[in-house]
């Protein structure tokens, strides 16, 4: 099997409280079926928790998790190198997905991420974990 093909879309910010945000993203399956097993997004001025997860995704199958996302920065600012990163299973391997996004903050200091690219690493490939 090769790498799992998936895209990654925002879809909706709204406000949790004061400096979080509800982030809901839609994840779609262009591949061969895959389960997905952890979702979060580790950027330190754009951060999620680990979460948990267990979605069967069939091909052509669609994913919206919505994450509680820490985002502060001030209007107007953008943050680079943000990811949301998704760890699936596939054919016996592990594989996680680096959606790699820029977020504009807007004047009303609403964090509005914007996928860039989207790259698939297989876990445990050369060694890495």
């Amino acid at each position: 099997m090769a790498a799992p093909r998936v895209a990654v879309a925002p879809l909706a910010v709204t406000r949790a409280a004061a400096g979080t945000w509800k982030v809901r993203w839609r994840i779609t399956n262009q591949g061969d079926a895959l389960r997905l097993v952890q979702i979060v997004a580790p950027h330190g001025k754009f951060r999620s928790r680990d979460h948990a997860i267990d979605v069967a995704l069939a091909p052509d199958g669609s994913f919206e998790p919505q994450l509680e996302i820490a985002c502060a920065e001030p209007a107007g600012s953008e943050i680079e190198n943000t990811f949301l990163i998704v760890t699936a299973e596939a054919a016996a391997k592990s594989w996680r997905i680096l959606a790699r996004m820029r977020v504009r903050v807007d004047g009303d200091g609403v964090p509005h991420p914007v996928t860039e690219r989207v790259d698939v690493q297989e876990v445990n490939f050369s060694g890495q974990g």
